[in-house]
């Protein structure tokens, strides 16, 4: 691990441990935005990782920055980092100044929500085209509504014109759904890698008819159904950061079709691996006291947003044809 990464690690270990008190959940589920610990994030420079030095940044690599967003996945961070992040990048890349505070971040041309509605100072929009920018929250109609976590969403009813002064030419390397769906798959392997803990914690210590749980052949072969799911997510958000993280540096590869391949598969976990965590939970897995389903009902927030694992495979397979018999195995191998 380069130093870089482990500073940006433990700094944000540091600050989402305090992001994930109790009462920050009871809070948010009320609907009051975390203000004290965003502007903590804020204030050491978590959303500004993948900016350059020059324009105020941390000048991180992409895979440094993903390892801090894995991380806030681990700990079900209730805020918008990763959006916000991603955010800023685009607008950087696209040579438009980016308004302060937390943003949302709506891509490709289908029906897009974002979190917090009522706080965040801006939506960035990206099309299929060339064209990107922000439209001030206040100028966005937003049907809103909480998601499953029971996070403030607001789905936006019409995309409004991006003003001239605020829009710019799509610079970056990619597009811009595929930097977002590639830090998703960070955050839902995160999340699951923290259930995956939290249930082999619960069955070593829950004693059934005189043993522990996870003596039982059962078990133990529920458990290893998920711990399989969790590594194959892991793997695969990994190898598409690394293929971004190529891109970015201008290097040659597949980035799209590895990012498409590992939100398909990260979102159609989502459903094994929080099924088999409240099976062998049981009933506590389902009360508030427990810490289970603020990582669950993240997981079914994430496996939709951004695209489900439906539009992700159907990206996939179109990629697949578009490359033909000979260019197939290249796109497979990521070469």
């Amino acid at each position: 691990m380069s130093e870089m990464r482990q500073l940006l690690l433990d700094t944000a270990v540091r600050l989402f441990e305090e992001a994930s008190e109790d009462e920050v959940f009871e809070a948010v589920e009320e609907g009051r935005f975390p203000e004290s610990h965003w502007q903590a994030i804020e204030e050491n420079g978590l959303v500004d990782m993948l900016l350059p030095e020059e324009d105020g940044g941390a000048g991180a690599d992409f895979g440094d920055a993903m390892a801090v967003v894995r991380a806030a996945g681990a700990f079900a961070l209730p805020m918008p980092l990763v959006e916000t992040m991603i955010a800023r990048r685009l607008l950087a890349d696209a040579g438009v100044s980016a308004p302060s505070g937390p943003l949302g971040v709506a891509v490709g041309t289908g029906p897009a929500s974002v979190l917090w509605p009522e706080r965040i100072g801006a939506v960035v929009v990206a099309d299929n085209g060339q064209s990107l920018g922000w439209i001030a929250v206040g100028e966005v109609d937003f049907e809103c509504g909480t998601n499953s976590a029971g996070e403030p969403t607001g789905r936006i009813l019409e995309r409004p014109a991006i003003p001239d002064r605020q829009s710019g030419e799509a610079a970056a390397a990619l597009p811009a759904l595929t930097l977002v769906a590639a830090a998703r798959s960070a955050m839902i392997a995160g999340a699951m890698e923290r259930i995956l803990d939290l249930t082999i914690q619960h069955v070593q210590g829950r004693i059934q008819f005189g043993r522990p749980l996870a003596r039982f052949q059962a078990v133990q072969q529920m458990v290893a159904v998920m711990a399989s799911q969790v590594a194959v997510v892991g793997v695969a958000a990994d190898s598409a950061i690394a293929a971004v993280e190529a891109a970015l540096d201008d290097e040659a590869g597949h980035a799209d079709f590895m990012v498409a391949c590992a939100k398909a598969r990260a979102s159609e976990a989502c459903h094994e691996v929080t099924r088999i965590a409240h099976q062998l939970h049981g009933a506590i897995g389902y009360t508030r006291e427990h810490d289970l389903h603020r990582f669950t009902r993240r997981l079914w927030a994430w496996r939709d947003v951004d695209g489900d694992e439906g539009y992700w495979q159907r990206k996939v397979g179109s990629m697949a044809v578009e490359a033909g018999g000979e260019g197939l195995w290249p796109l497979l191998g990521g070469s």
